[in-house]
């Protein structure tokens, strides 16, 4: 069962008749590999053979929604790598438009990843399949080429799209994938007496730590500048940070720390959200942030929160000299 309007159950011979009708329907098809016109009873069956074996690799479902077959999904593991691809079809065009597609799909990627432990999700897109793409980019699955003229059908070569999603990408939209919860989380504002734990962690985190870091610092920082600084509580023990300044309307966010025993918990998107609320208070208009590119997990969290990337955007640095005696103190981008 998936989190909301969906089942998926084993295909069996029964759905087959769906099958032959949906598949020969070229306004269903419009956007797959097949052909309208060309599947037979007598194909589904030998097709339905083939991945009921007990050597089947592949794992294939019907889609039932309010008790009525409406489609059917698959995950097509690799041989030897740890990973799958995908494929759906929603052949009931009643049930169009209604979100079952995108509960399906979640539900796999659960399977996938949870049960099956696998590393990637990959599947194939036409560019013009817009609800398709809608979908996907909606489950996390990340554009990763274009695949120009890659497939013909009806005497057409027509252009691919290539996306795809980690494990540590799901993990991080989703939360906890065991379902742990996240209600003995308290959110909080930062204390002076916290700091000990914050550095704790922030070490922990492997976050570089600064002039900027010192107690003095940000109790000097709290008080005189726009900003905040919020701390997540649970099982007694500091578990989470963020900060938050603001400069000319723009809020941007630090210091966001999980520790790595309480990572998959929810904690580092509460965090986010009472900071984008802390910011909307000040009077900012937008939240940013930097992170590093080859921080995949940190990406899907921000992207699940709704942050684009700024592909144009060169950071550059050099460092300084700092005199003897000066402070040391990092710009507002610098935690």
């Amino acid at each position: 069962m998936s989190e909301t309007r969906v089942t998926l159950r084993p295909i069996t011979e029964e759905d087959l008749p769906d099958y032959v009708v949906w598949l020969n329907d070229p306004e269903v098809v419009q956007f797959t590999s097949v052909c309208a016109g060309t599947i037979t009873s007598e194909g589904e069956r030998e097709w339905f053979a083939r991945i009921s074996a007990a050597d089947a690799r592949e794992r294939h479902w019907a889609i039932v929604a309010e008790g009525r077959h409406i489609g059917n999904c698959a995950l097509m593991p690799h041989p030897t790598q740890n990973k799958a691809g995908f494929g759906i079809i929603v052949g009931d065009k009643s049930a169009w438009g209604k979100g079952y597609g995108t509960a399906a799909l979640r539900e796999v990627l659960r399977i996938a990843f949870a049960e099956m432990e696998l590393h990637r999700v990959h599947l194939t897109v036409f560019p013009e399949n817009a609800r398709g793409r809608r979908c996907y980019a909606k489950c996390g699955f990340r554009q990763e080429g274009h695949e120009r003229e890659a497939y013909f059908k009806r005497d057409k070569w027509h252009d691919l799209i290539t996306m795809a999603i980690l494990r540590e990408e799901w993990e991080a939209r989703r939360g906890d994938p065991l379902g742990r919860p996240t209600d003995d989380v308290t959110i909080r504002s930062y204390r002076q007496t916290d700091h000990p734990a914050a550095v704790t962690l922030w070490e922990a985190s492997d976050l570089h730590l600064g002039g900027n870091d010192t107690p003095e610092m940000i109790a000097w920082k709290l008080s005189t500048q726009p900003g905040f600084f919020l701390v997540a509580e649970c099982d007694g023990k500091l578990v989470g940070t963020v900060i938050g300044s603001l400069e000319r309307g723009w809020g941007w966010v630090q210091r966001l720390a999980v520790h790595p025993d309480y990572r998959r918990r929810g904690i580092a998107r509460r965090l986010m959200q009472e900071a984008e609320r802390a910011h909307a208070a000040l009077g900012a208009y937008r939240a940013c942030l930097l992170t590093h590119h080859e921080n995949a997990a940190a990406q899907a969290l921000y992207h699940g929160l709704g942050y684009e990337t700024w592909e144009k955007v060169i950071v550059m640095s050099k460092e300084l000299a700092v005199p003897e005696g000066a402070s040391g103190e990092e710009g507002c981008c610098g935690g």
